[in-house]
């Protein structure tokens, strides 16, 4: 219920806490700068900024969407390849931090613990890892993402025994080397390609533990020629590599073209996976039939990867196609009982996704916690707000899952930070019950028609419901959260 404006002697400036400093909340912070708001404290767990990029250092880590992409559309920068490796896009999200004056925002090695509204005061405490006092603040915006709490199997978990060295892809040891040594990776998904292919060139043996395998399509990534990277330089090259390539991802998810049976951008992908998967091992049909997904292209994931079937065929790499149950002083036992006497187990074993904002609570109106309130099925208005959390925002939050992701970013930020300008001279801002459940509604009835909903995958939680993916292209979404805005949030 909307009520009068404070009076202007009443008006006063909204002090906002952005969780996380990788992509999501960098874009938070310009977008809230581009709204004159310039009172903002950003909390990273981390000792530096990066969220993803700073946490995923494997050999070989690389992102899937391509540079021009997978960037923000006020910040160009001179990409030395068309997939950018971490390294780089580290060095980018450095540039940018300080392209917009950040630093003097961030609170480094800071975990957010709890997130709580106070009714009386019409502001929200936050409780931090080093219990340090940082004050009160009038809205908050997570920028933590899904997926950032690693799956670890429970023989990994605490100690093991095992006298070599175990890790998860996102807590890559420093410097670990794994040249010459006995490496196995537990998983098949995106993370684990990327360390096999660079496993398979240094290791003396590399043996891959495949539970299911996925379906690939070949990435294409390459370094930029000289003559390329001259030529991206100039502004309108450089944007319209950039428009190009949002044109071919806005077509293919045209009304879910893409993850629908029939969809035509589904068809077309699905003889592509199938024709990489028959041309790269043609000569060995023995490993084509073991990776050959019992599920439609695009149910899950589909992996993108220039390197991985050939890595297969090298004689120093094993593929097993069972499960890891259990470790021993000196290796793993597969599900077969078998051993396998290993130096270094690469867990790439994803992570708990329907877990979203896991690292910490947010407690709303009359106690609510906002876990208690999803019971394990997350869901938000354009994966925004949620009714009874007011000042509340998220980034990358549940059903904004799609590509290009930074642009995804980019529309939240730009709805967060003009909803939070307006607690200027008002007290709080909501989403409406009502529209939030018809949107819902209206969203699962969509997803319901998709091929995710046929295969279980972390798209889904463990009641079923799809809780990541957005069915649609990002320009509809970027439409929906233009024009809703002013319809679906109330001002008090």
């Amino acid at each position: 219920m909307s009520s009068s404006p404070l009076p202007r002697s009443a008006a006063r400036p909204a002090r906002v806490a952005i969780i996380g400093c990788g992509f999501s909340g960098i874009a938070a912070a310009v977008a809230l700068q581009r709204q004159g708001i310039s009172d903002f404290t950003i909390f990273e767990l981390s000792a530096g900024i990066g969220g993803t990029w700073w946490n995923n250092r494997y050999p070989g880590a690389e992102v899937d969407l391509e540079s021009h992409l997978y960037s923000f559309s006020y910040a160009r920068a001179d990409w030395t390849r068309t997939h950018a490796g971490w390294d780089e896009l580290q060095r980018y999200l450095e540039s940018v931090v300080d392209r917009f004056g950040l630093r003097p925002h961030l609170a480094l090695n800071e975990k957010v613990e709890s997130v709580t509204w106070a009714e009386d005061r019409g502001e929200y405490d936050i409780v931090t890892s080093s219990g340090a006092p940082h004050g009160p603040f009038r809205a908050v915006i997570s920028a933590v993402g899904f997926l950032n709490i690693p799956l670890i199997p429970p023989f990994a978990r605490g100690e093991t025994g095992f006298a070599g060295v175990v890790c998860h892809t996102s807590r890559w040891p420093v410097g670990l080397d794994l040249a010459g040594k006995k490496v196995a990776v537990l998983g098949t998904g995106s993370s684990a390609v990327q360390v096999v292919a660079e496993a398979a060139r240094v290791a003396s043996e590399l043996t891959i533990f495949q539970i299911e395998p996925n379906w690939l399509l070949p990435k294409g990534s390459r370094d930029f020629t000289p003559r390329e990277r001259r030529r991206g330089r100039h502004p309108l090259v450089y944007e319209w590599r950039r428009r190009r390539l949002y044109l071919r991802y806005d077509l293919r998810q045209v009304r879910a073209s893409h993850a629908r049976r029939g969809g035509r951008a589904n068809r077309r992908r699905q003889r592509a996976a199938r024709d990489f998967l028959e041309t790269s091992l043609a000569s060995r049909p023995d490993l084509r039939e073991l990776v050959t997904p019992g599920f439609p292209v695009e149910a899950r994931r589909t992996v993108i990867s220039d390197t991985y079937y050939a890595a297969l065929c090298q004689p120093n790499v094993r593929l097993v196609p069972h499960a890891v149950k259990g470790l021993t002083s000196s290796g793993v036992i597969d599900a077969n009982g078998d051993q396998h006497d290993l130096d270094v187990i690469v867990l790439a074993t994803g992570f708990d996704a329907a877990n979203y904002l896991g690292n910490f609570t947010v407690t709303g109106q009359d106690g609510v916690e906002l876990h208690e309130r999803w019971a394990g099925e997350p869901q938000a208005f354009l994966g925004l707000m949620v009714p009874g959390f007011p000042n509340f925002f998220m980034l990358y939050g549940p059903n904004t899952n799609s590509a290009p992701l930074v642009s995804f970013y980019e529309a939240q930020a730009r709805f967060a930070a003009r909803a939070i300008s307006g607690l200027r001279r008002r007290r709080a801002v909501q989403v409406s019950p009502a529209l939030t459940r018809r949107y819902n509604e209206w969203l699962q009835a969509r997803l319901a028609t998709t091929v995710w909903a046929e295969t279980r995958s972390y798209f889904r939680a463990r009641g079923g419901r799809i809780v990541s993916q957005w069915p649609f292209s990002a320009s509809c979404y970027i439409m929906a959260a233009r024009l809703s805005r002013p319809v679906a949030t109330r001002y008090r």
